[in-house]
């Protein structure tokens, strides 16, 4: 993924690109579906741009373990995110129908912003209600929330499933190429 966005933006600089890649996984990570994650994604696994690798050298191929020291906050968030969703059944809902019955699309007024909410203590989930929200802006949105009193539990940096912020209402700002999830 990392080496995929390096070589589509050429002139992002590494923060944004950090923040593409972790956009992109949060999506991933918040689906319903089987999540699956290269092996390396965590610290951002690079392969110098060699897009099929199968007969390079280790030098390209190997997993530098020096990069998870230095990409530590994302390995951190990622390791959030798995957490979060093991802990929240509603983000792993069994069947088309129980996904029918407890997600729907609202409309954020912006092509590059998806927001949707998962319902109704989905798949026997604790939290009664989940928005999930992914900026595909690198600038800042605002958008209206659903009503009612939301915590936020994942903001595009941090993940805590006891709320980073609580009592949030509409309207919400979200930071430039970012996913939140907020639940009630």
């Amino acid at each position: 993924m990392y080496d995929r966005l390096r070589i589509s933006n050429p002139g992002a600089s590494e923060s944004a690109l950090i923040q593409m890649d972790k956009l992109a996984n949060a999506i991933v990570l918040t689906s319903q579906g089987v999540a699956f994650l290269h092996a390396g994604e965590e610290m951002l696994r690079t392969k110098q741009g060699i897009a099929n690798s199968y007969n390079s050298p280790d030098s390209i191929n190997e997993l530098n373990w020096d990069r998870k020291t230095k990409y530590k906050e994302v390995f951190d968030y990622y390791r959030g995110l798995i957490t979060l969703r093991k802990h929240h059944p509603a983000f792993r809902m069994p069947s088309t129908r129980m996904i029918q019955q407890h997600l729907e699309f609202f409309d954020t007024h912006d092509p590059l912003v998806i927001g949707y909410k998962i319902k109704d203590h989905a798949n026997g989930d604790k939290w009664k209600n989940i928005i999930v929200l992914l900026n595909g802006n690198p600038a800042e949105k605002t958008i209206n929330l659903p009503d009612g009193n939301w915590t936020l539990a994942v903001n595009g940096e941090t993940v805590n499933e006891t709320g980073i912020k609580k009592a949030i209402h509409s309207p919400i700002s979200l930071s430039g190429t970012a996913a939140y999830v907020l639940f009630q």
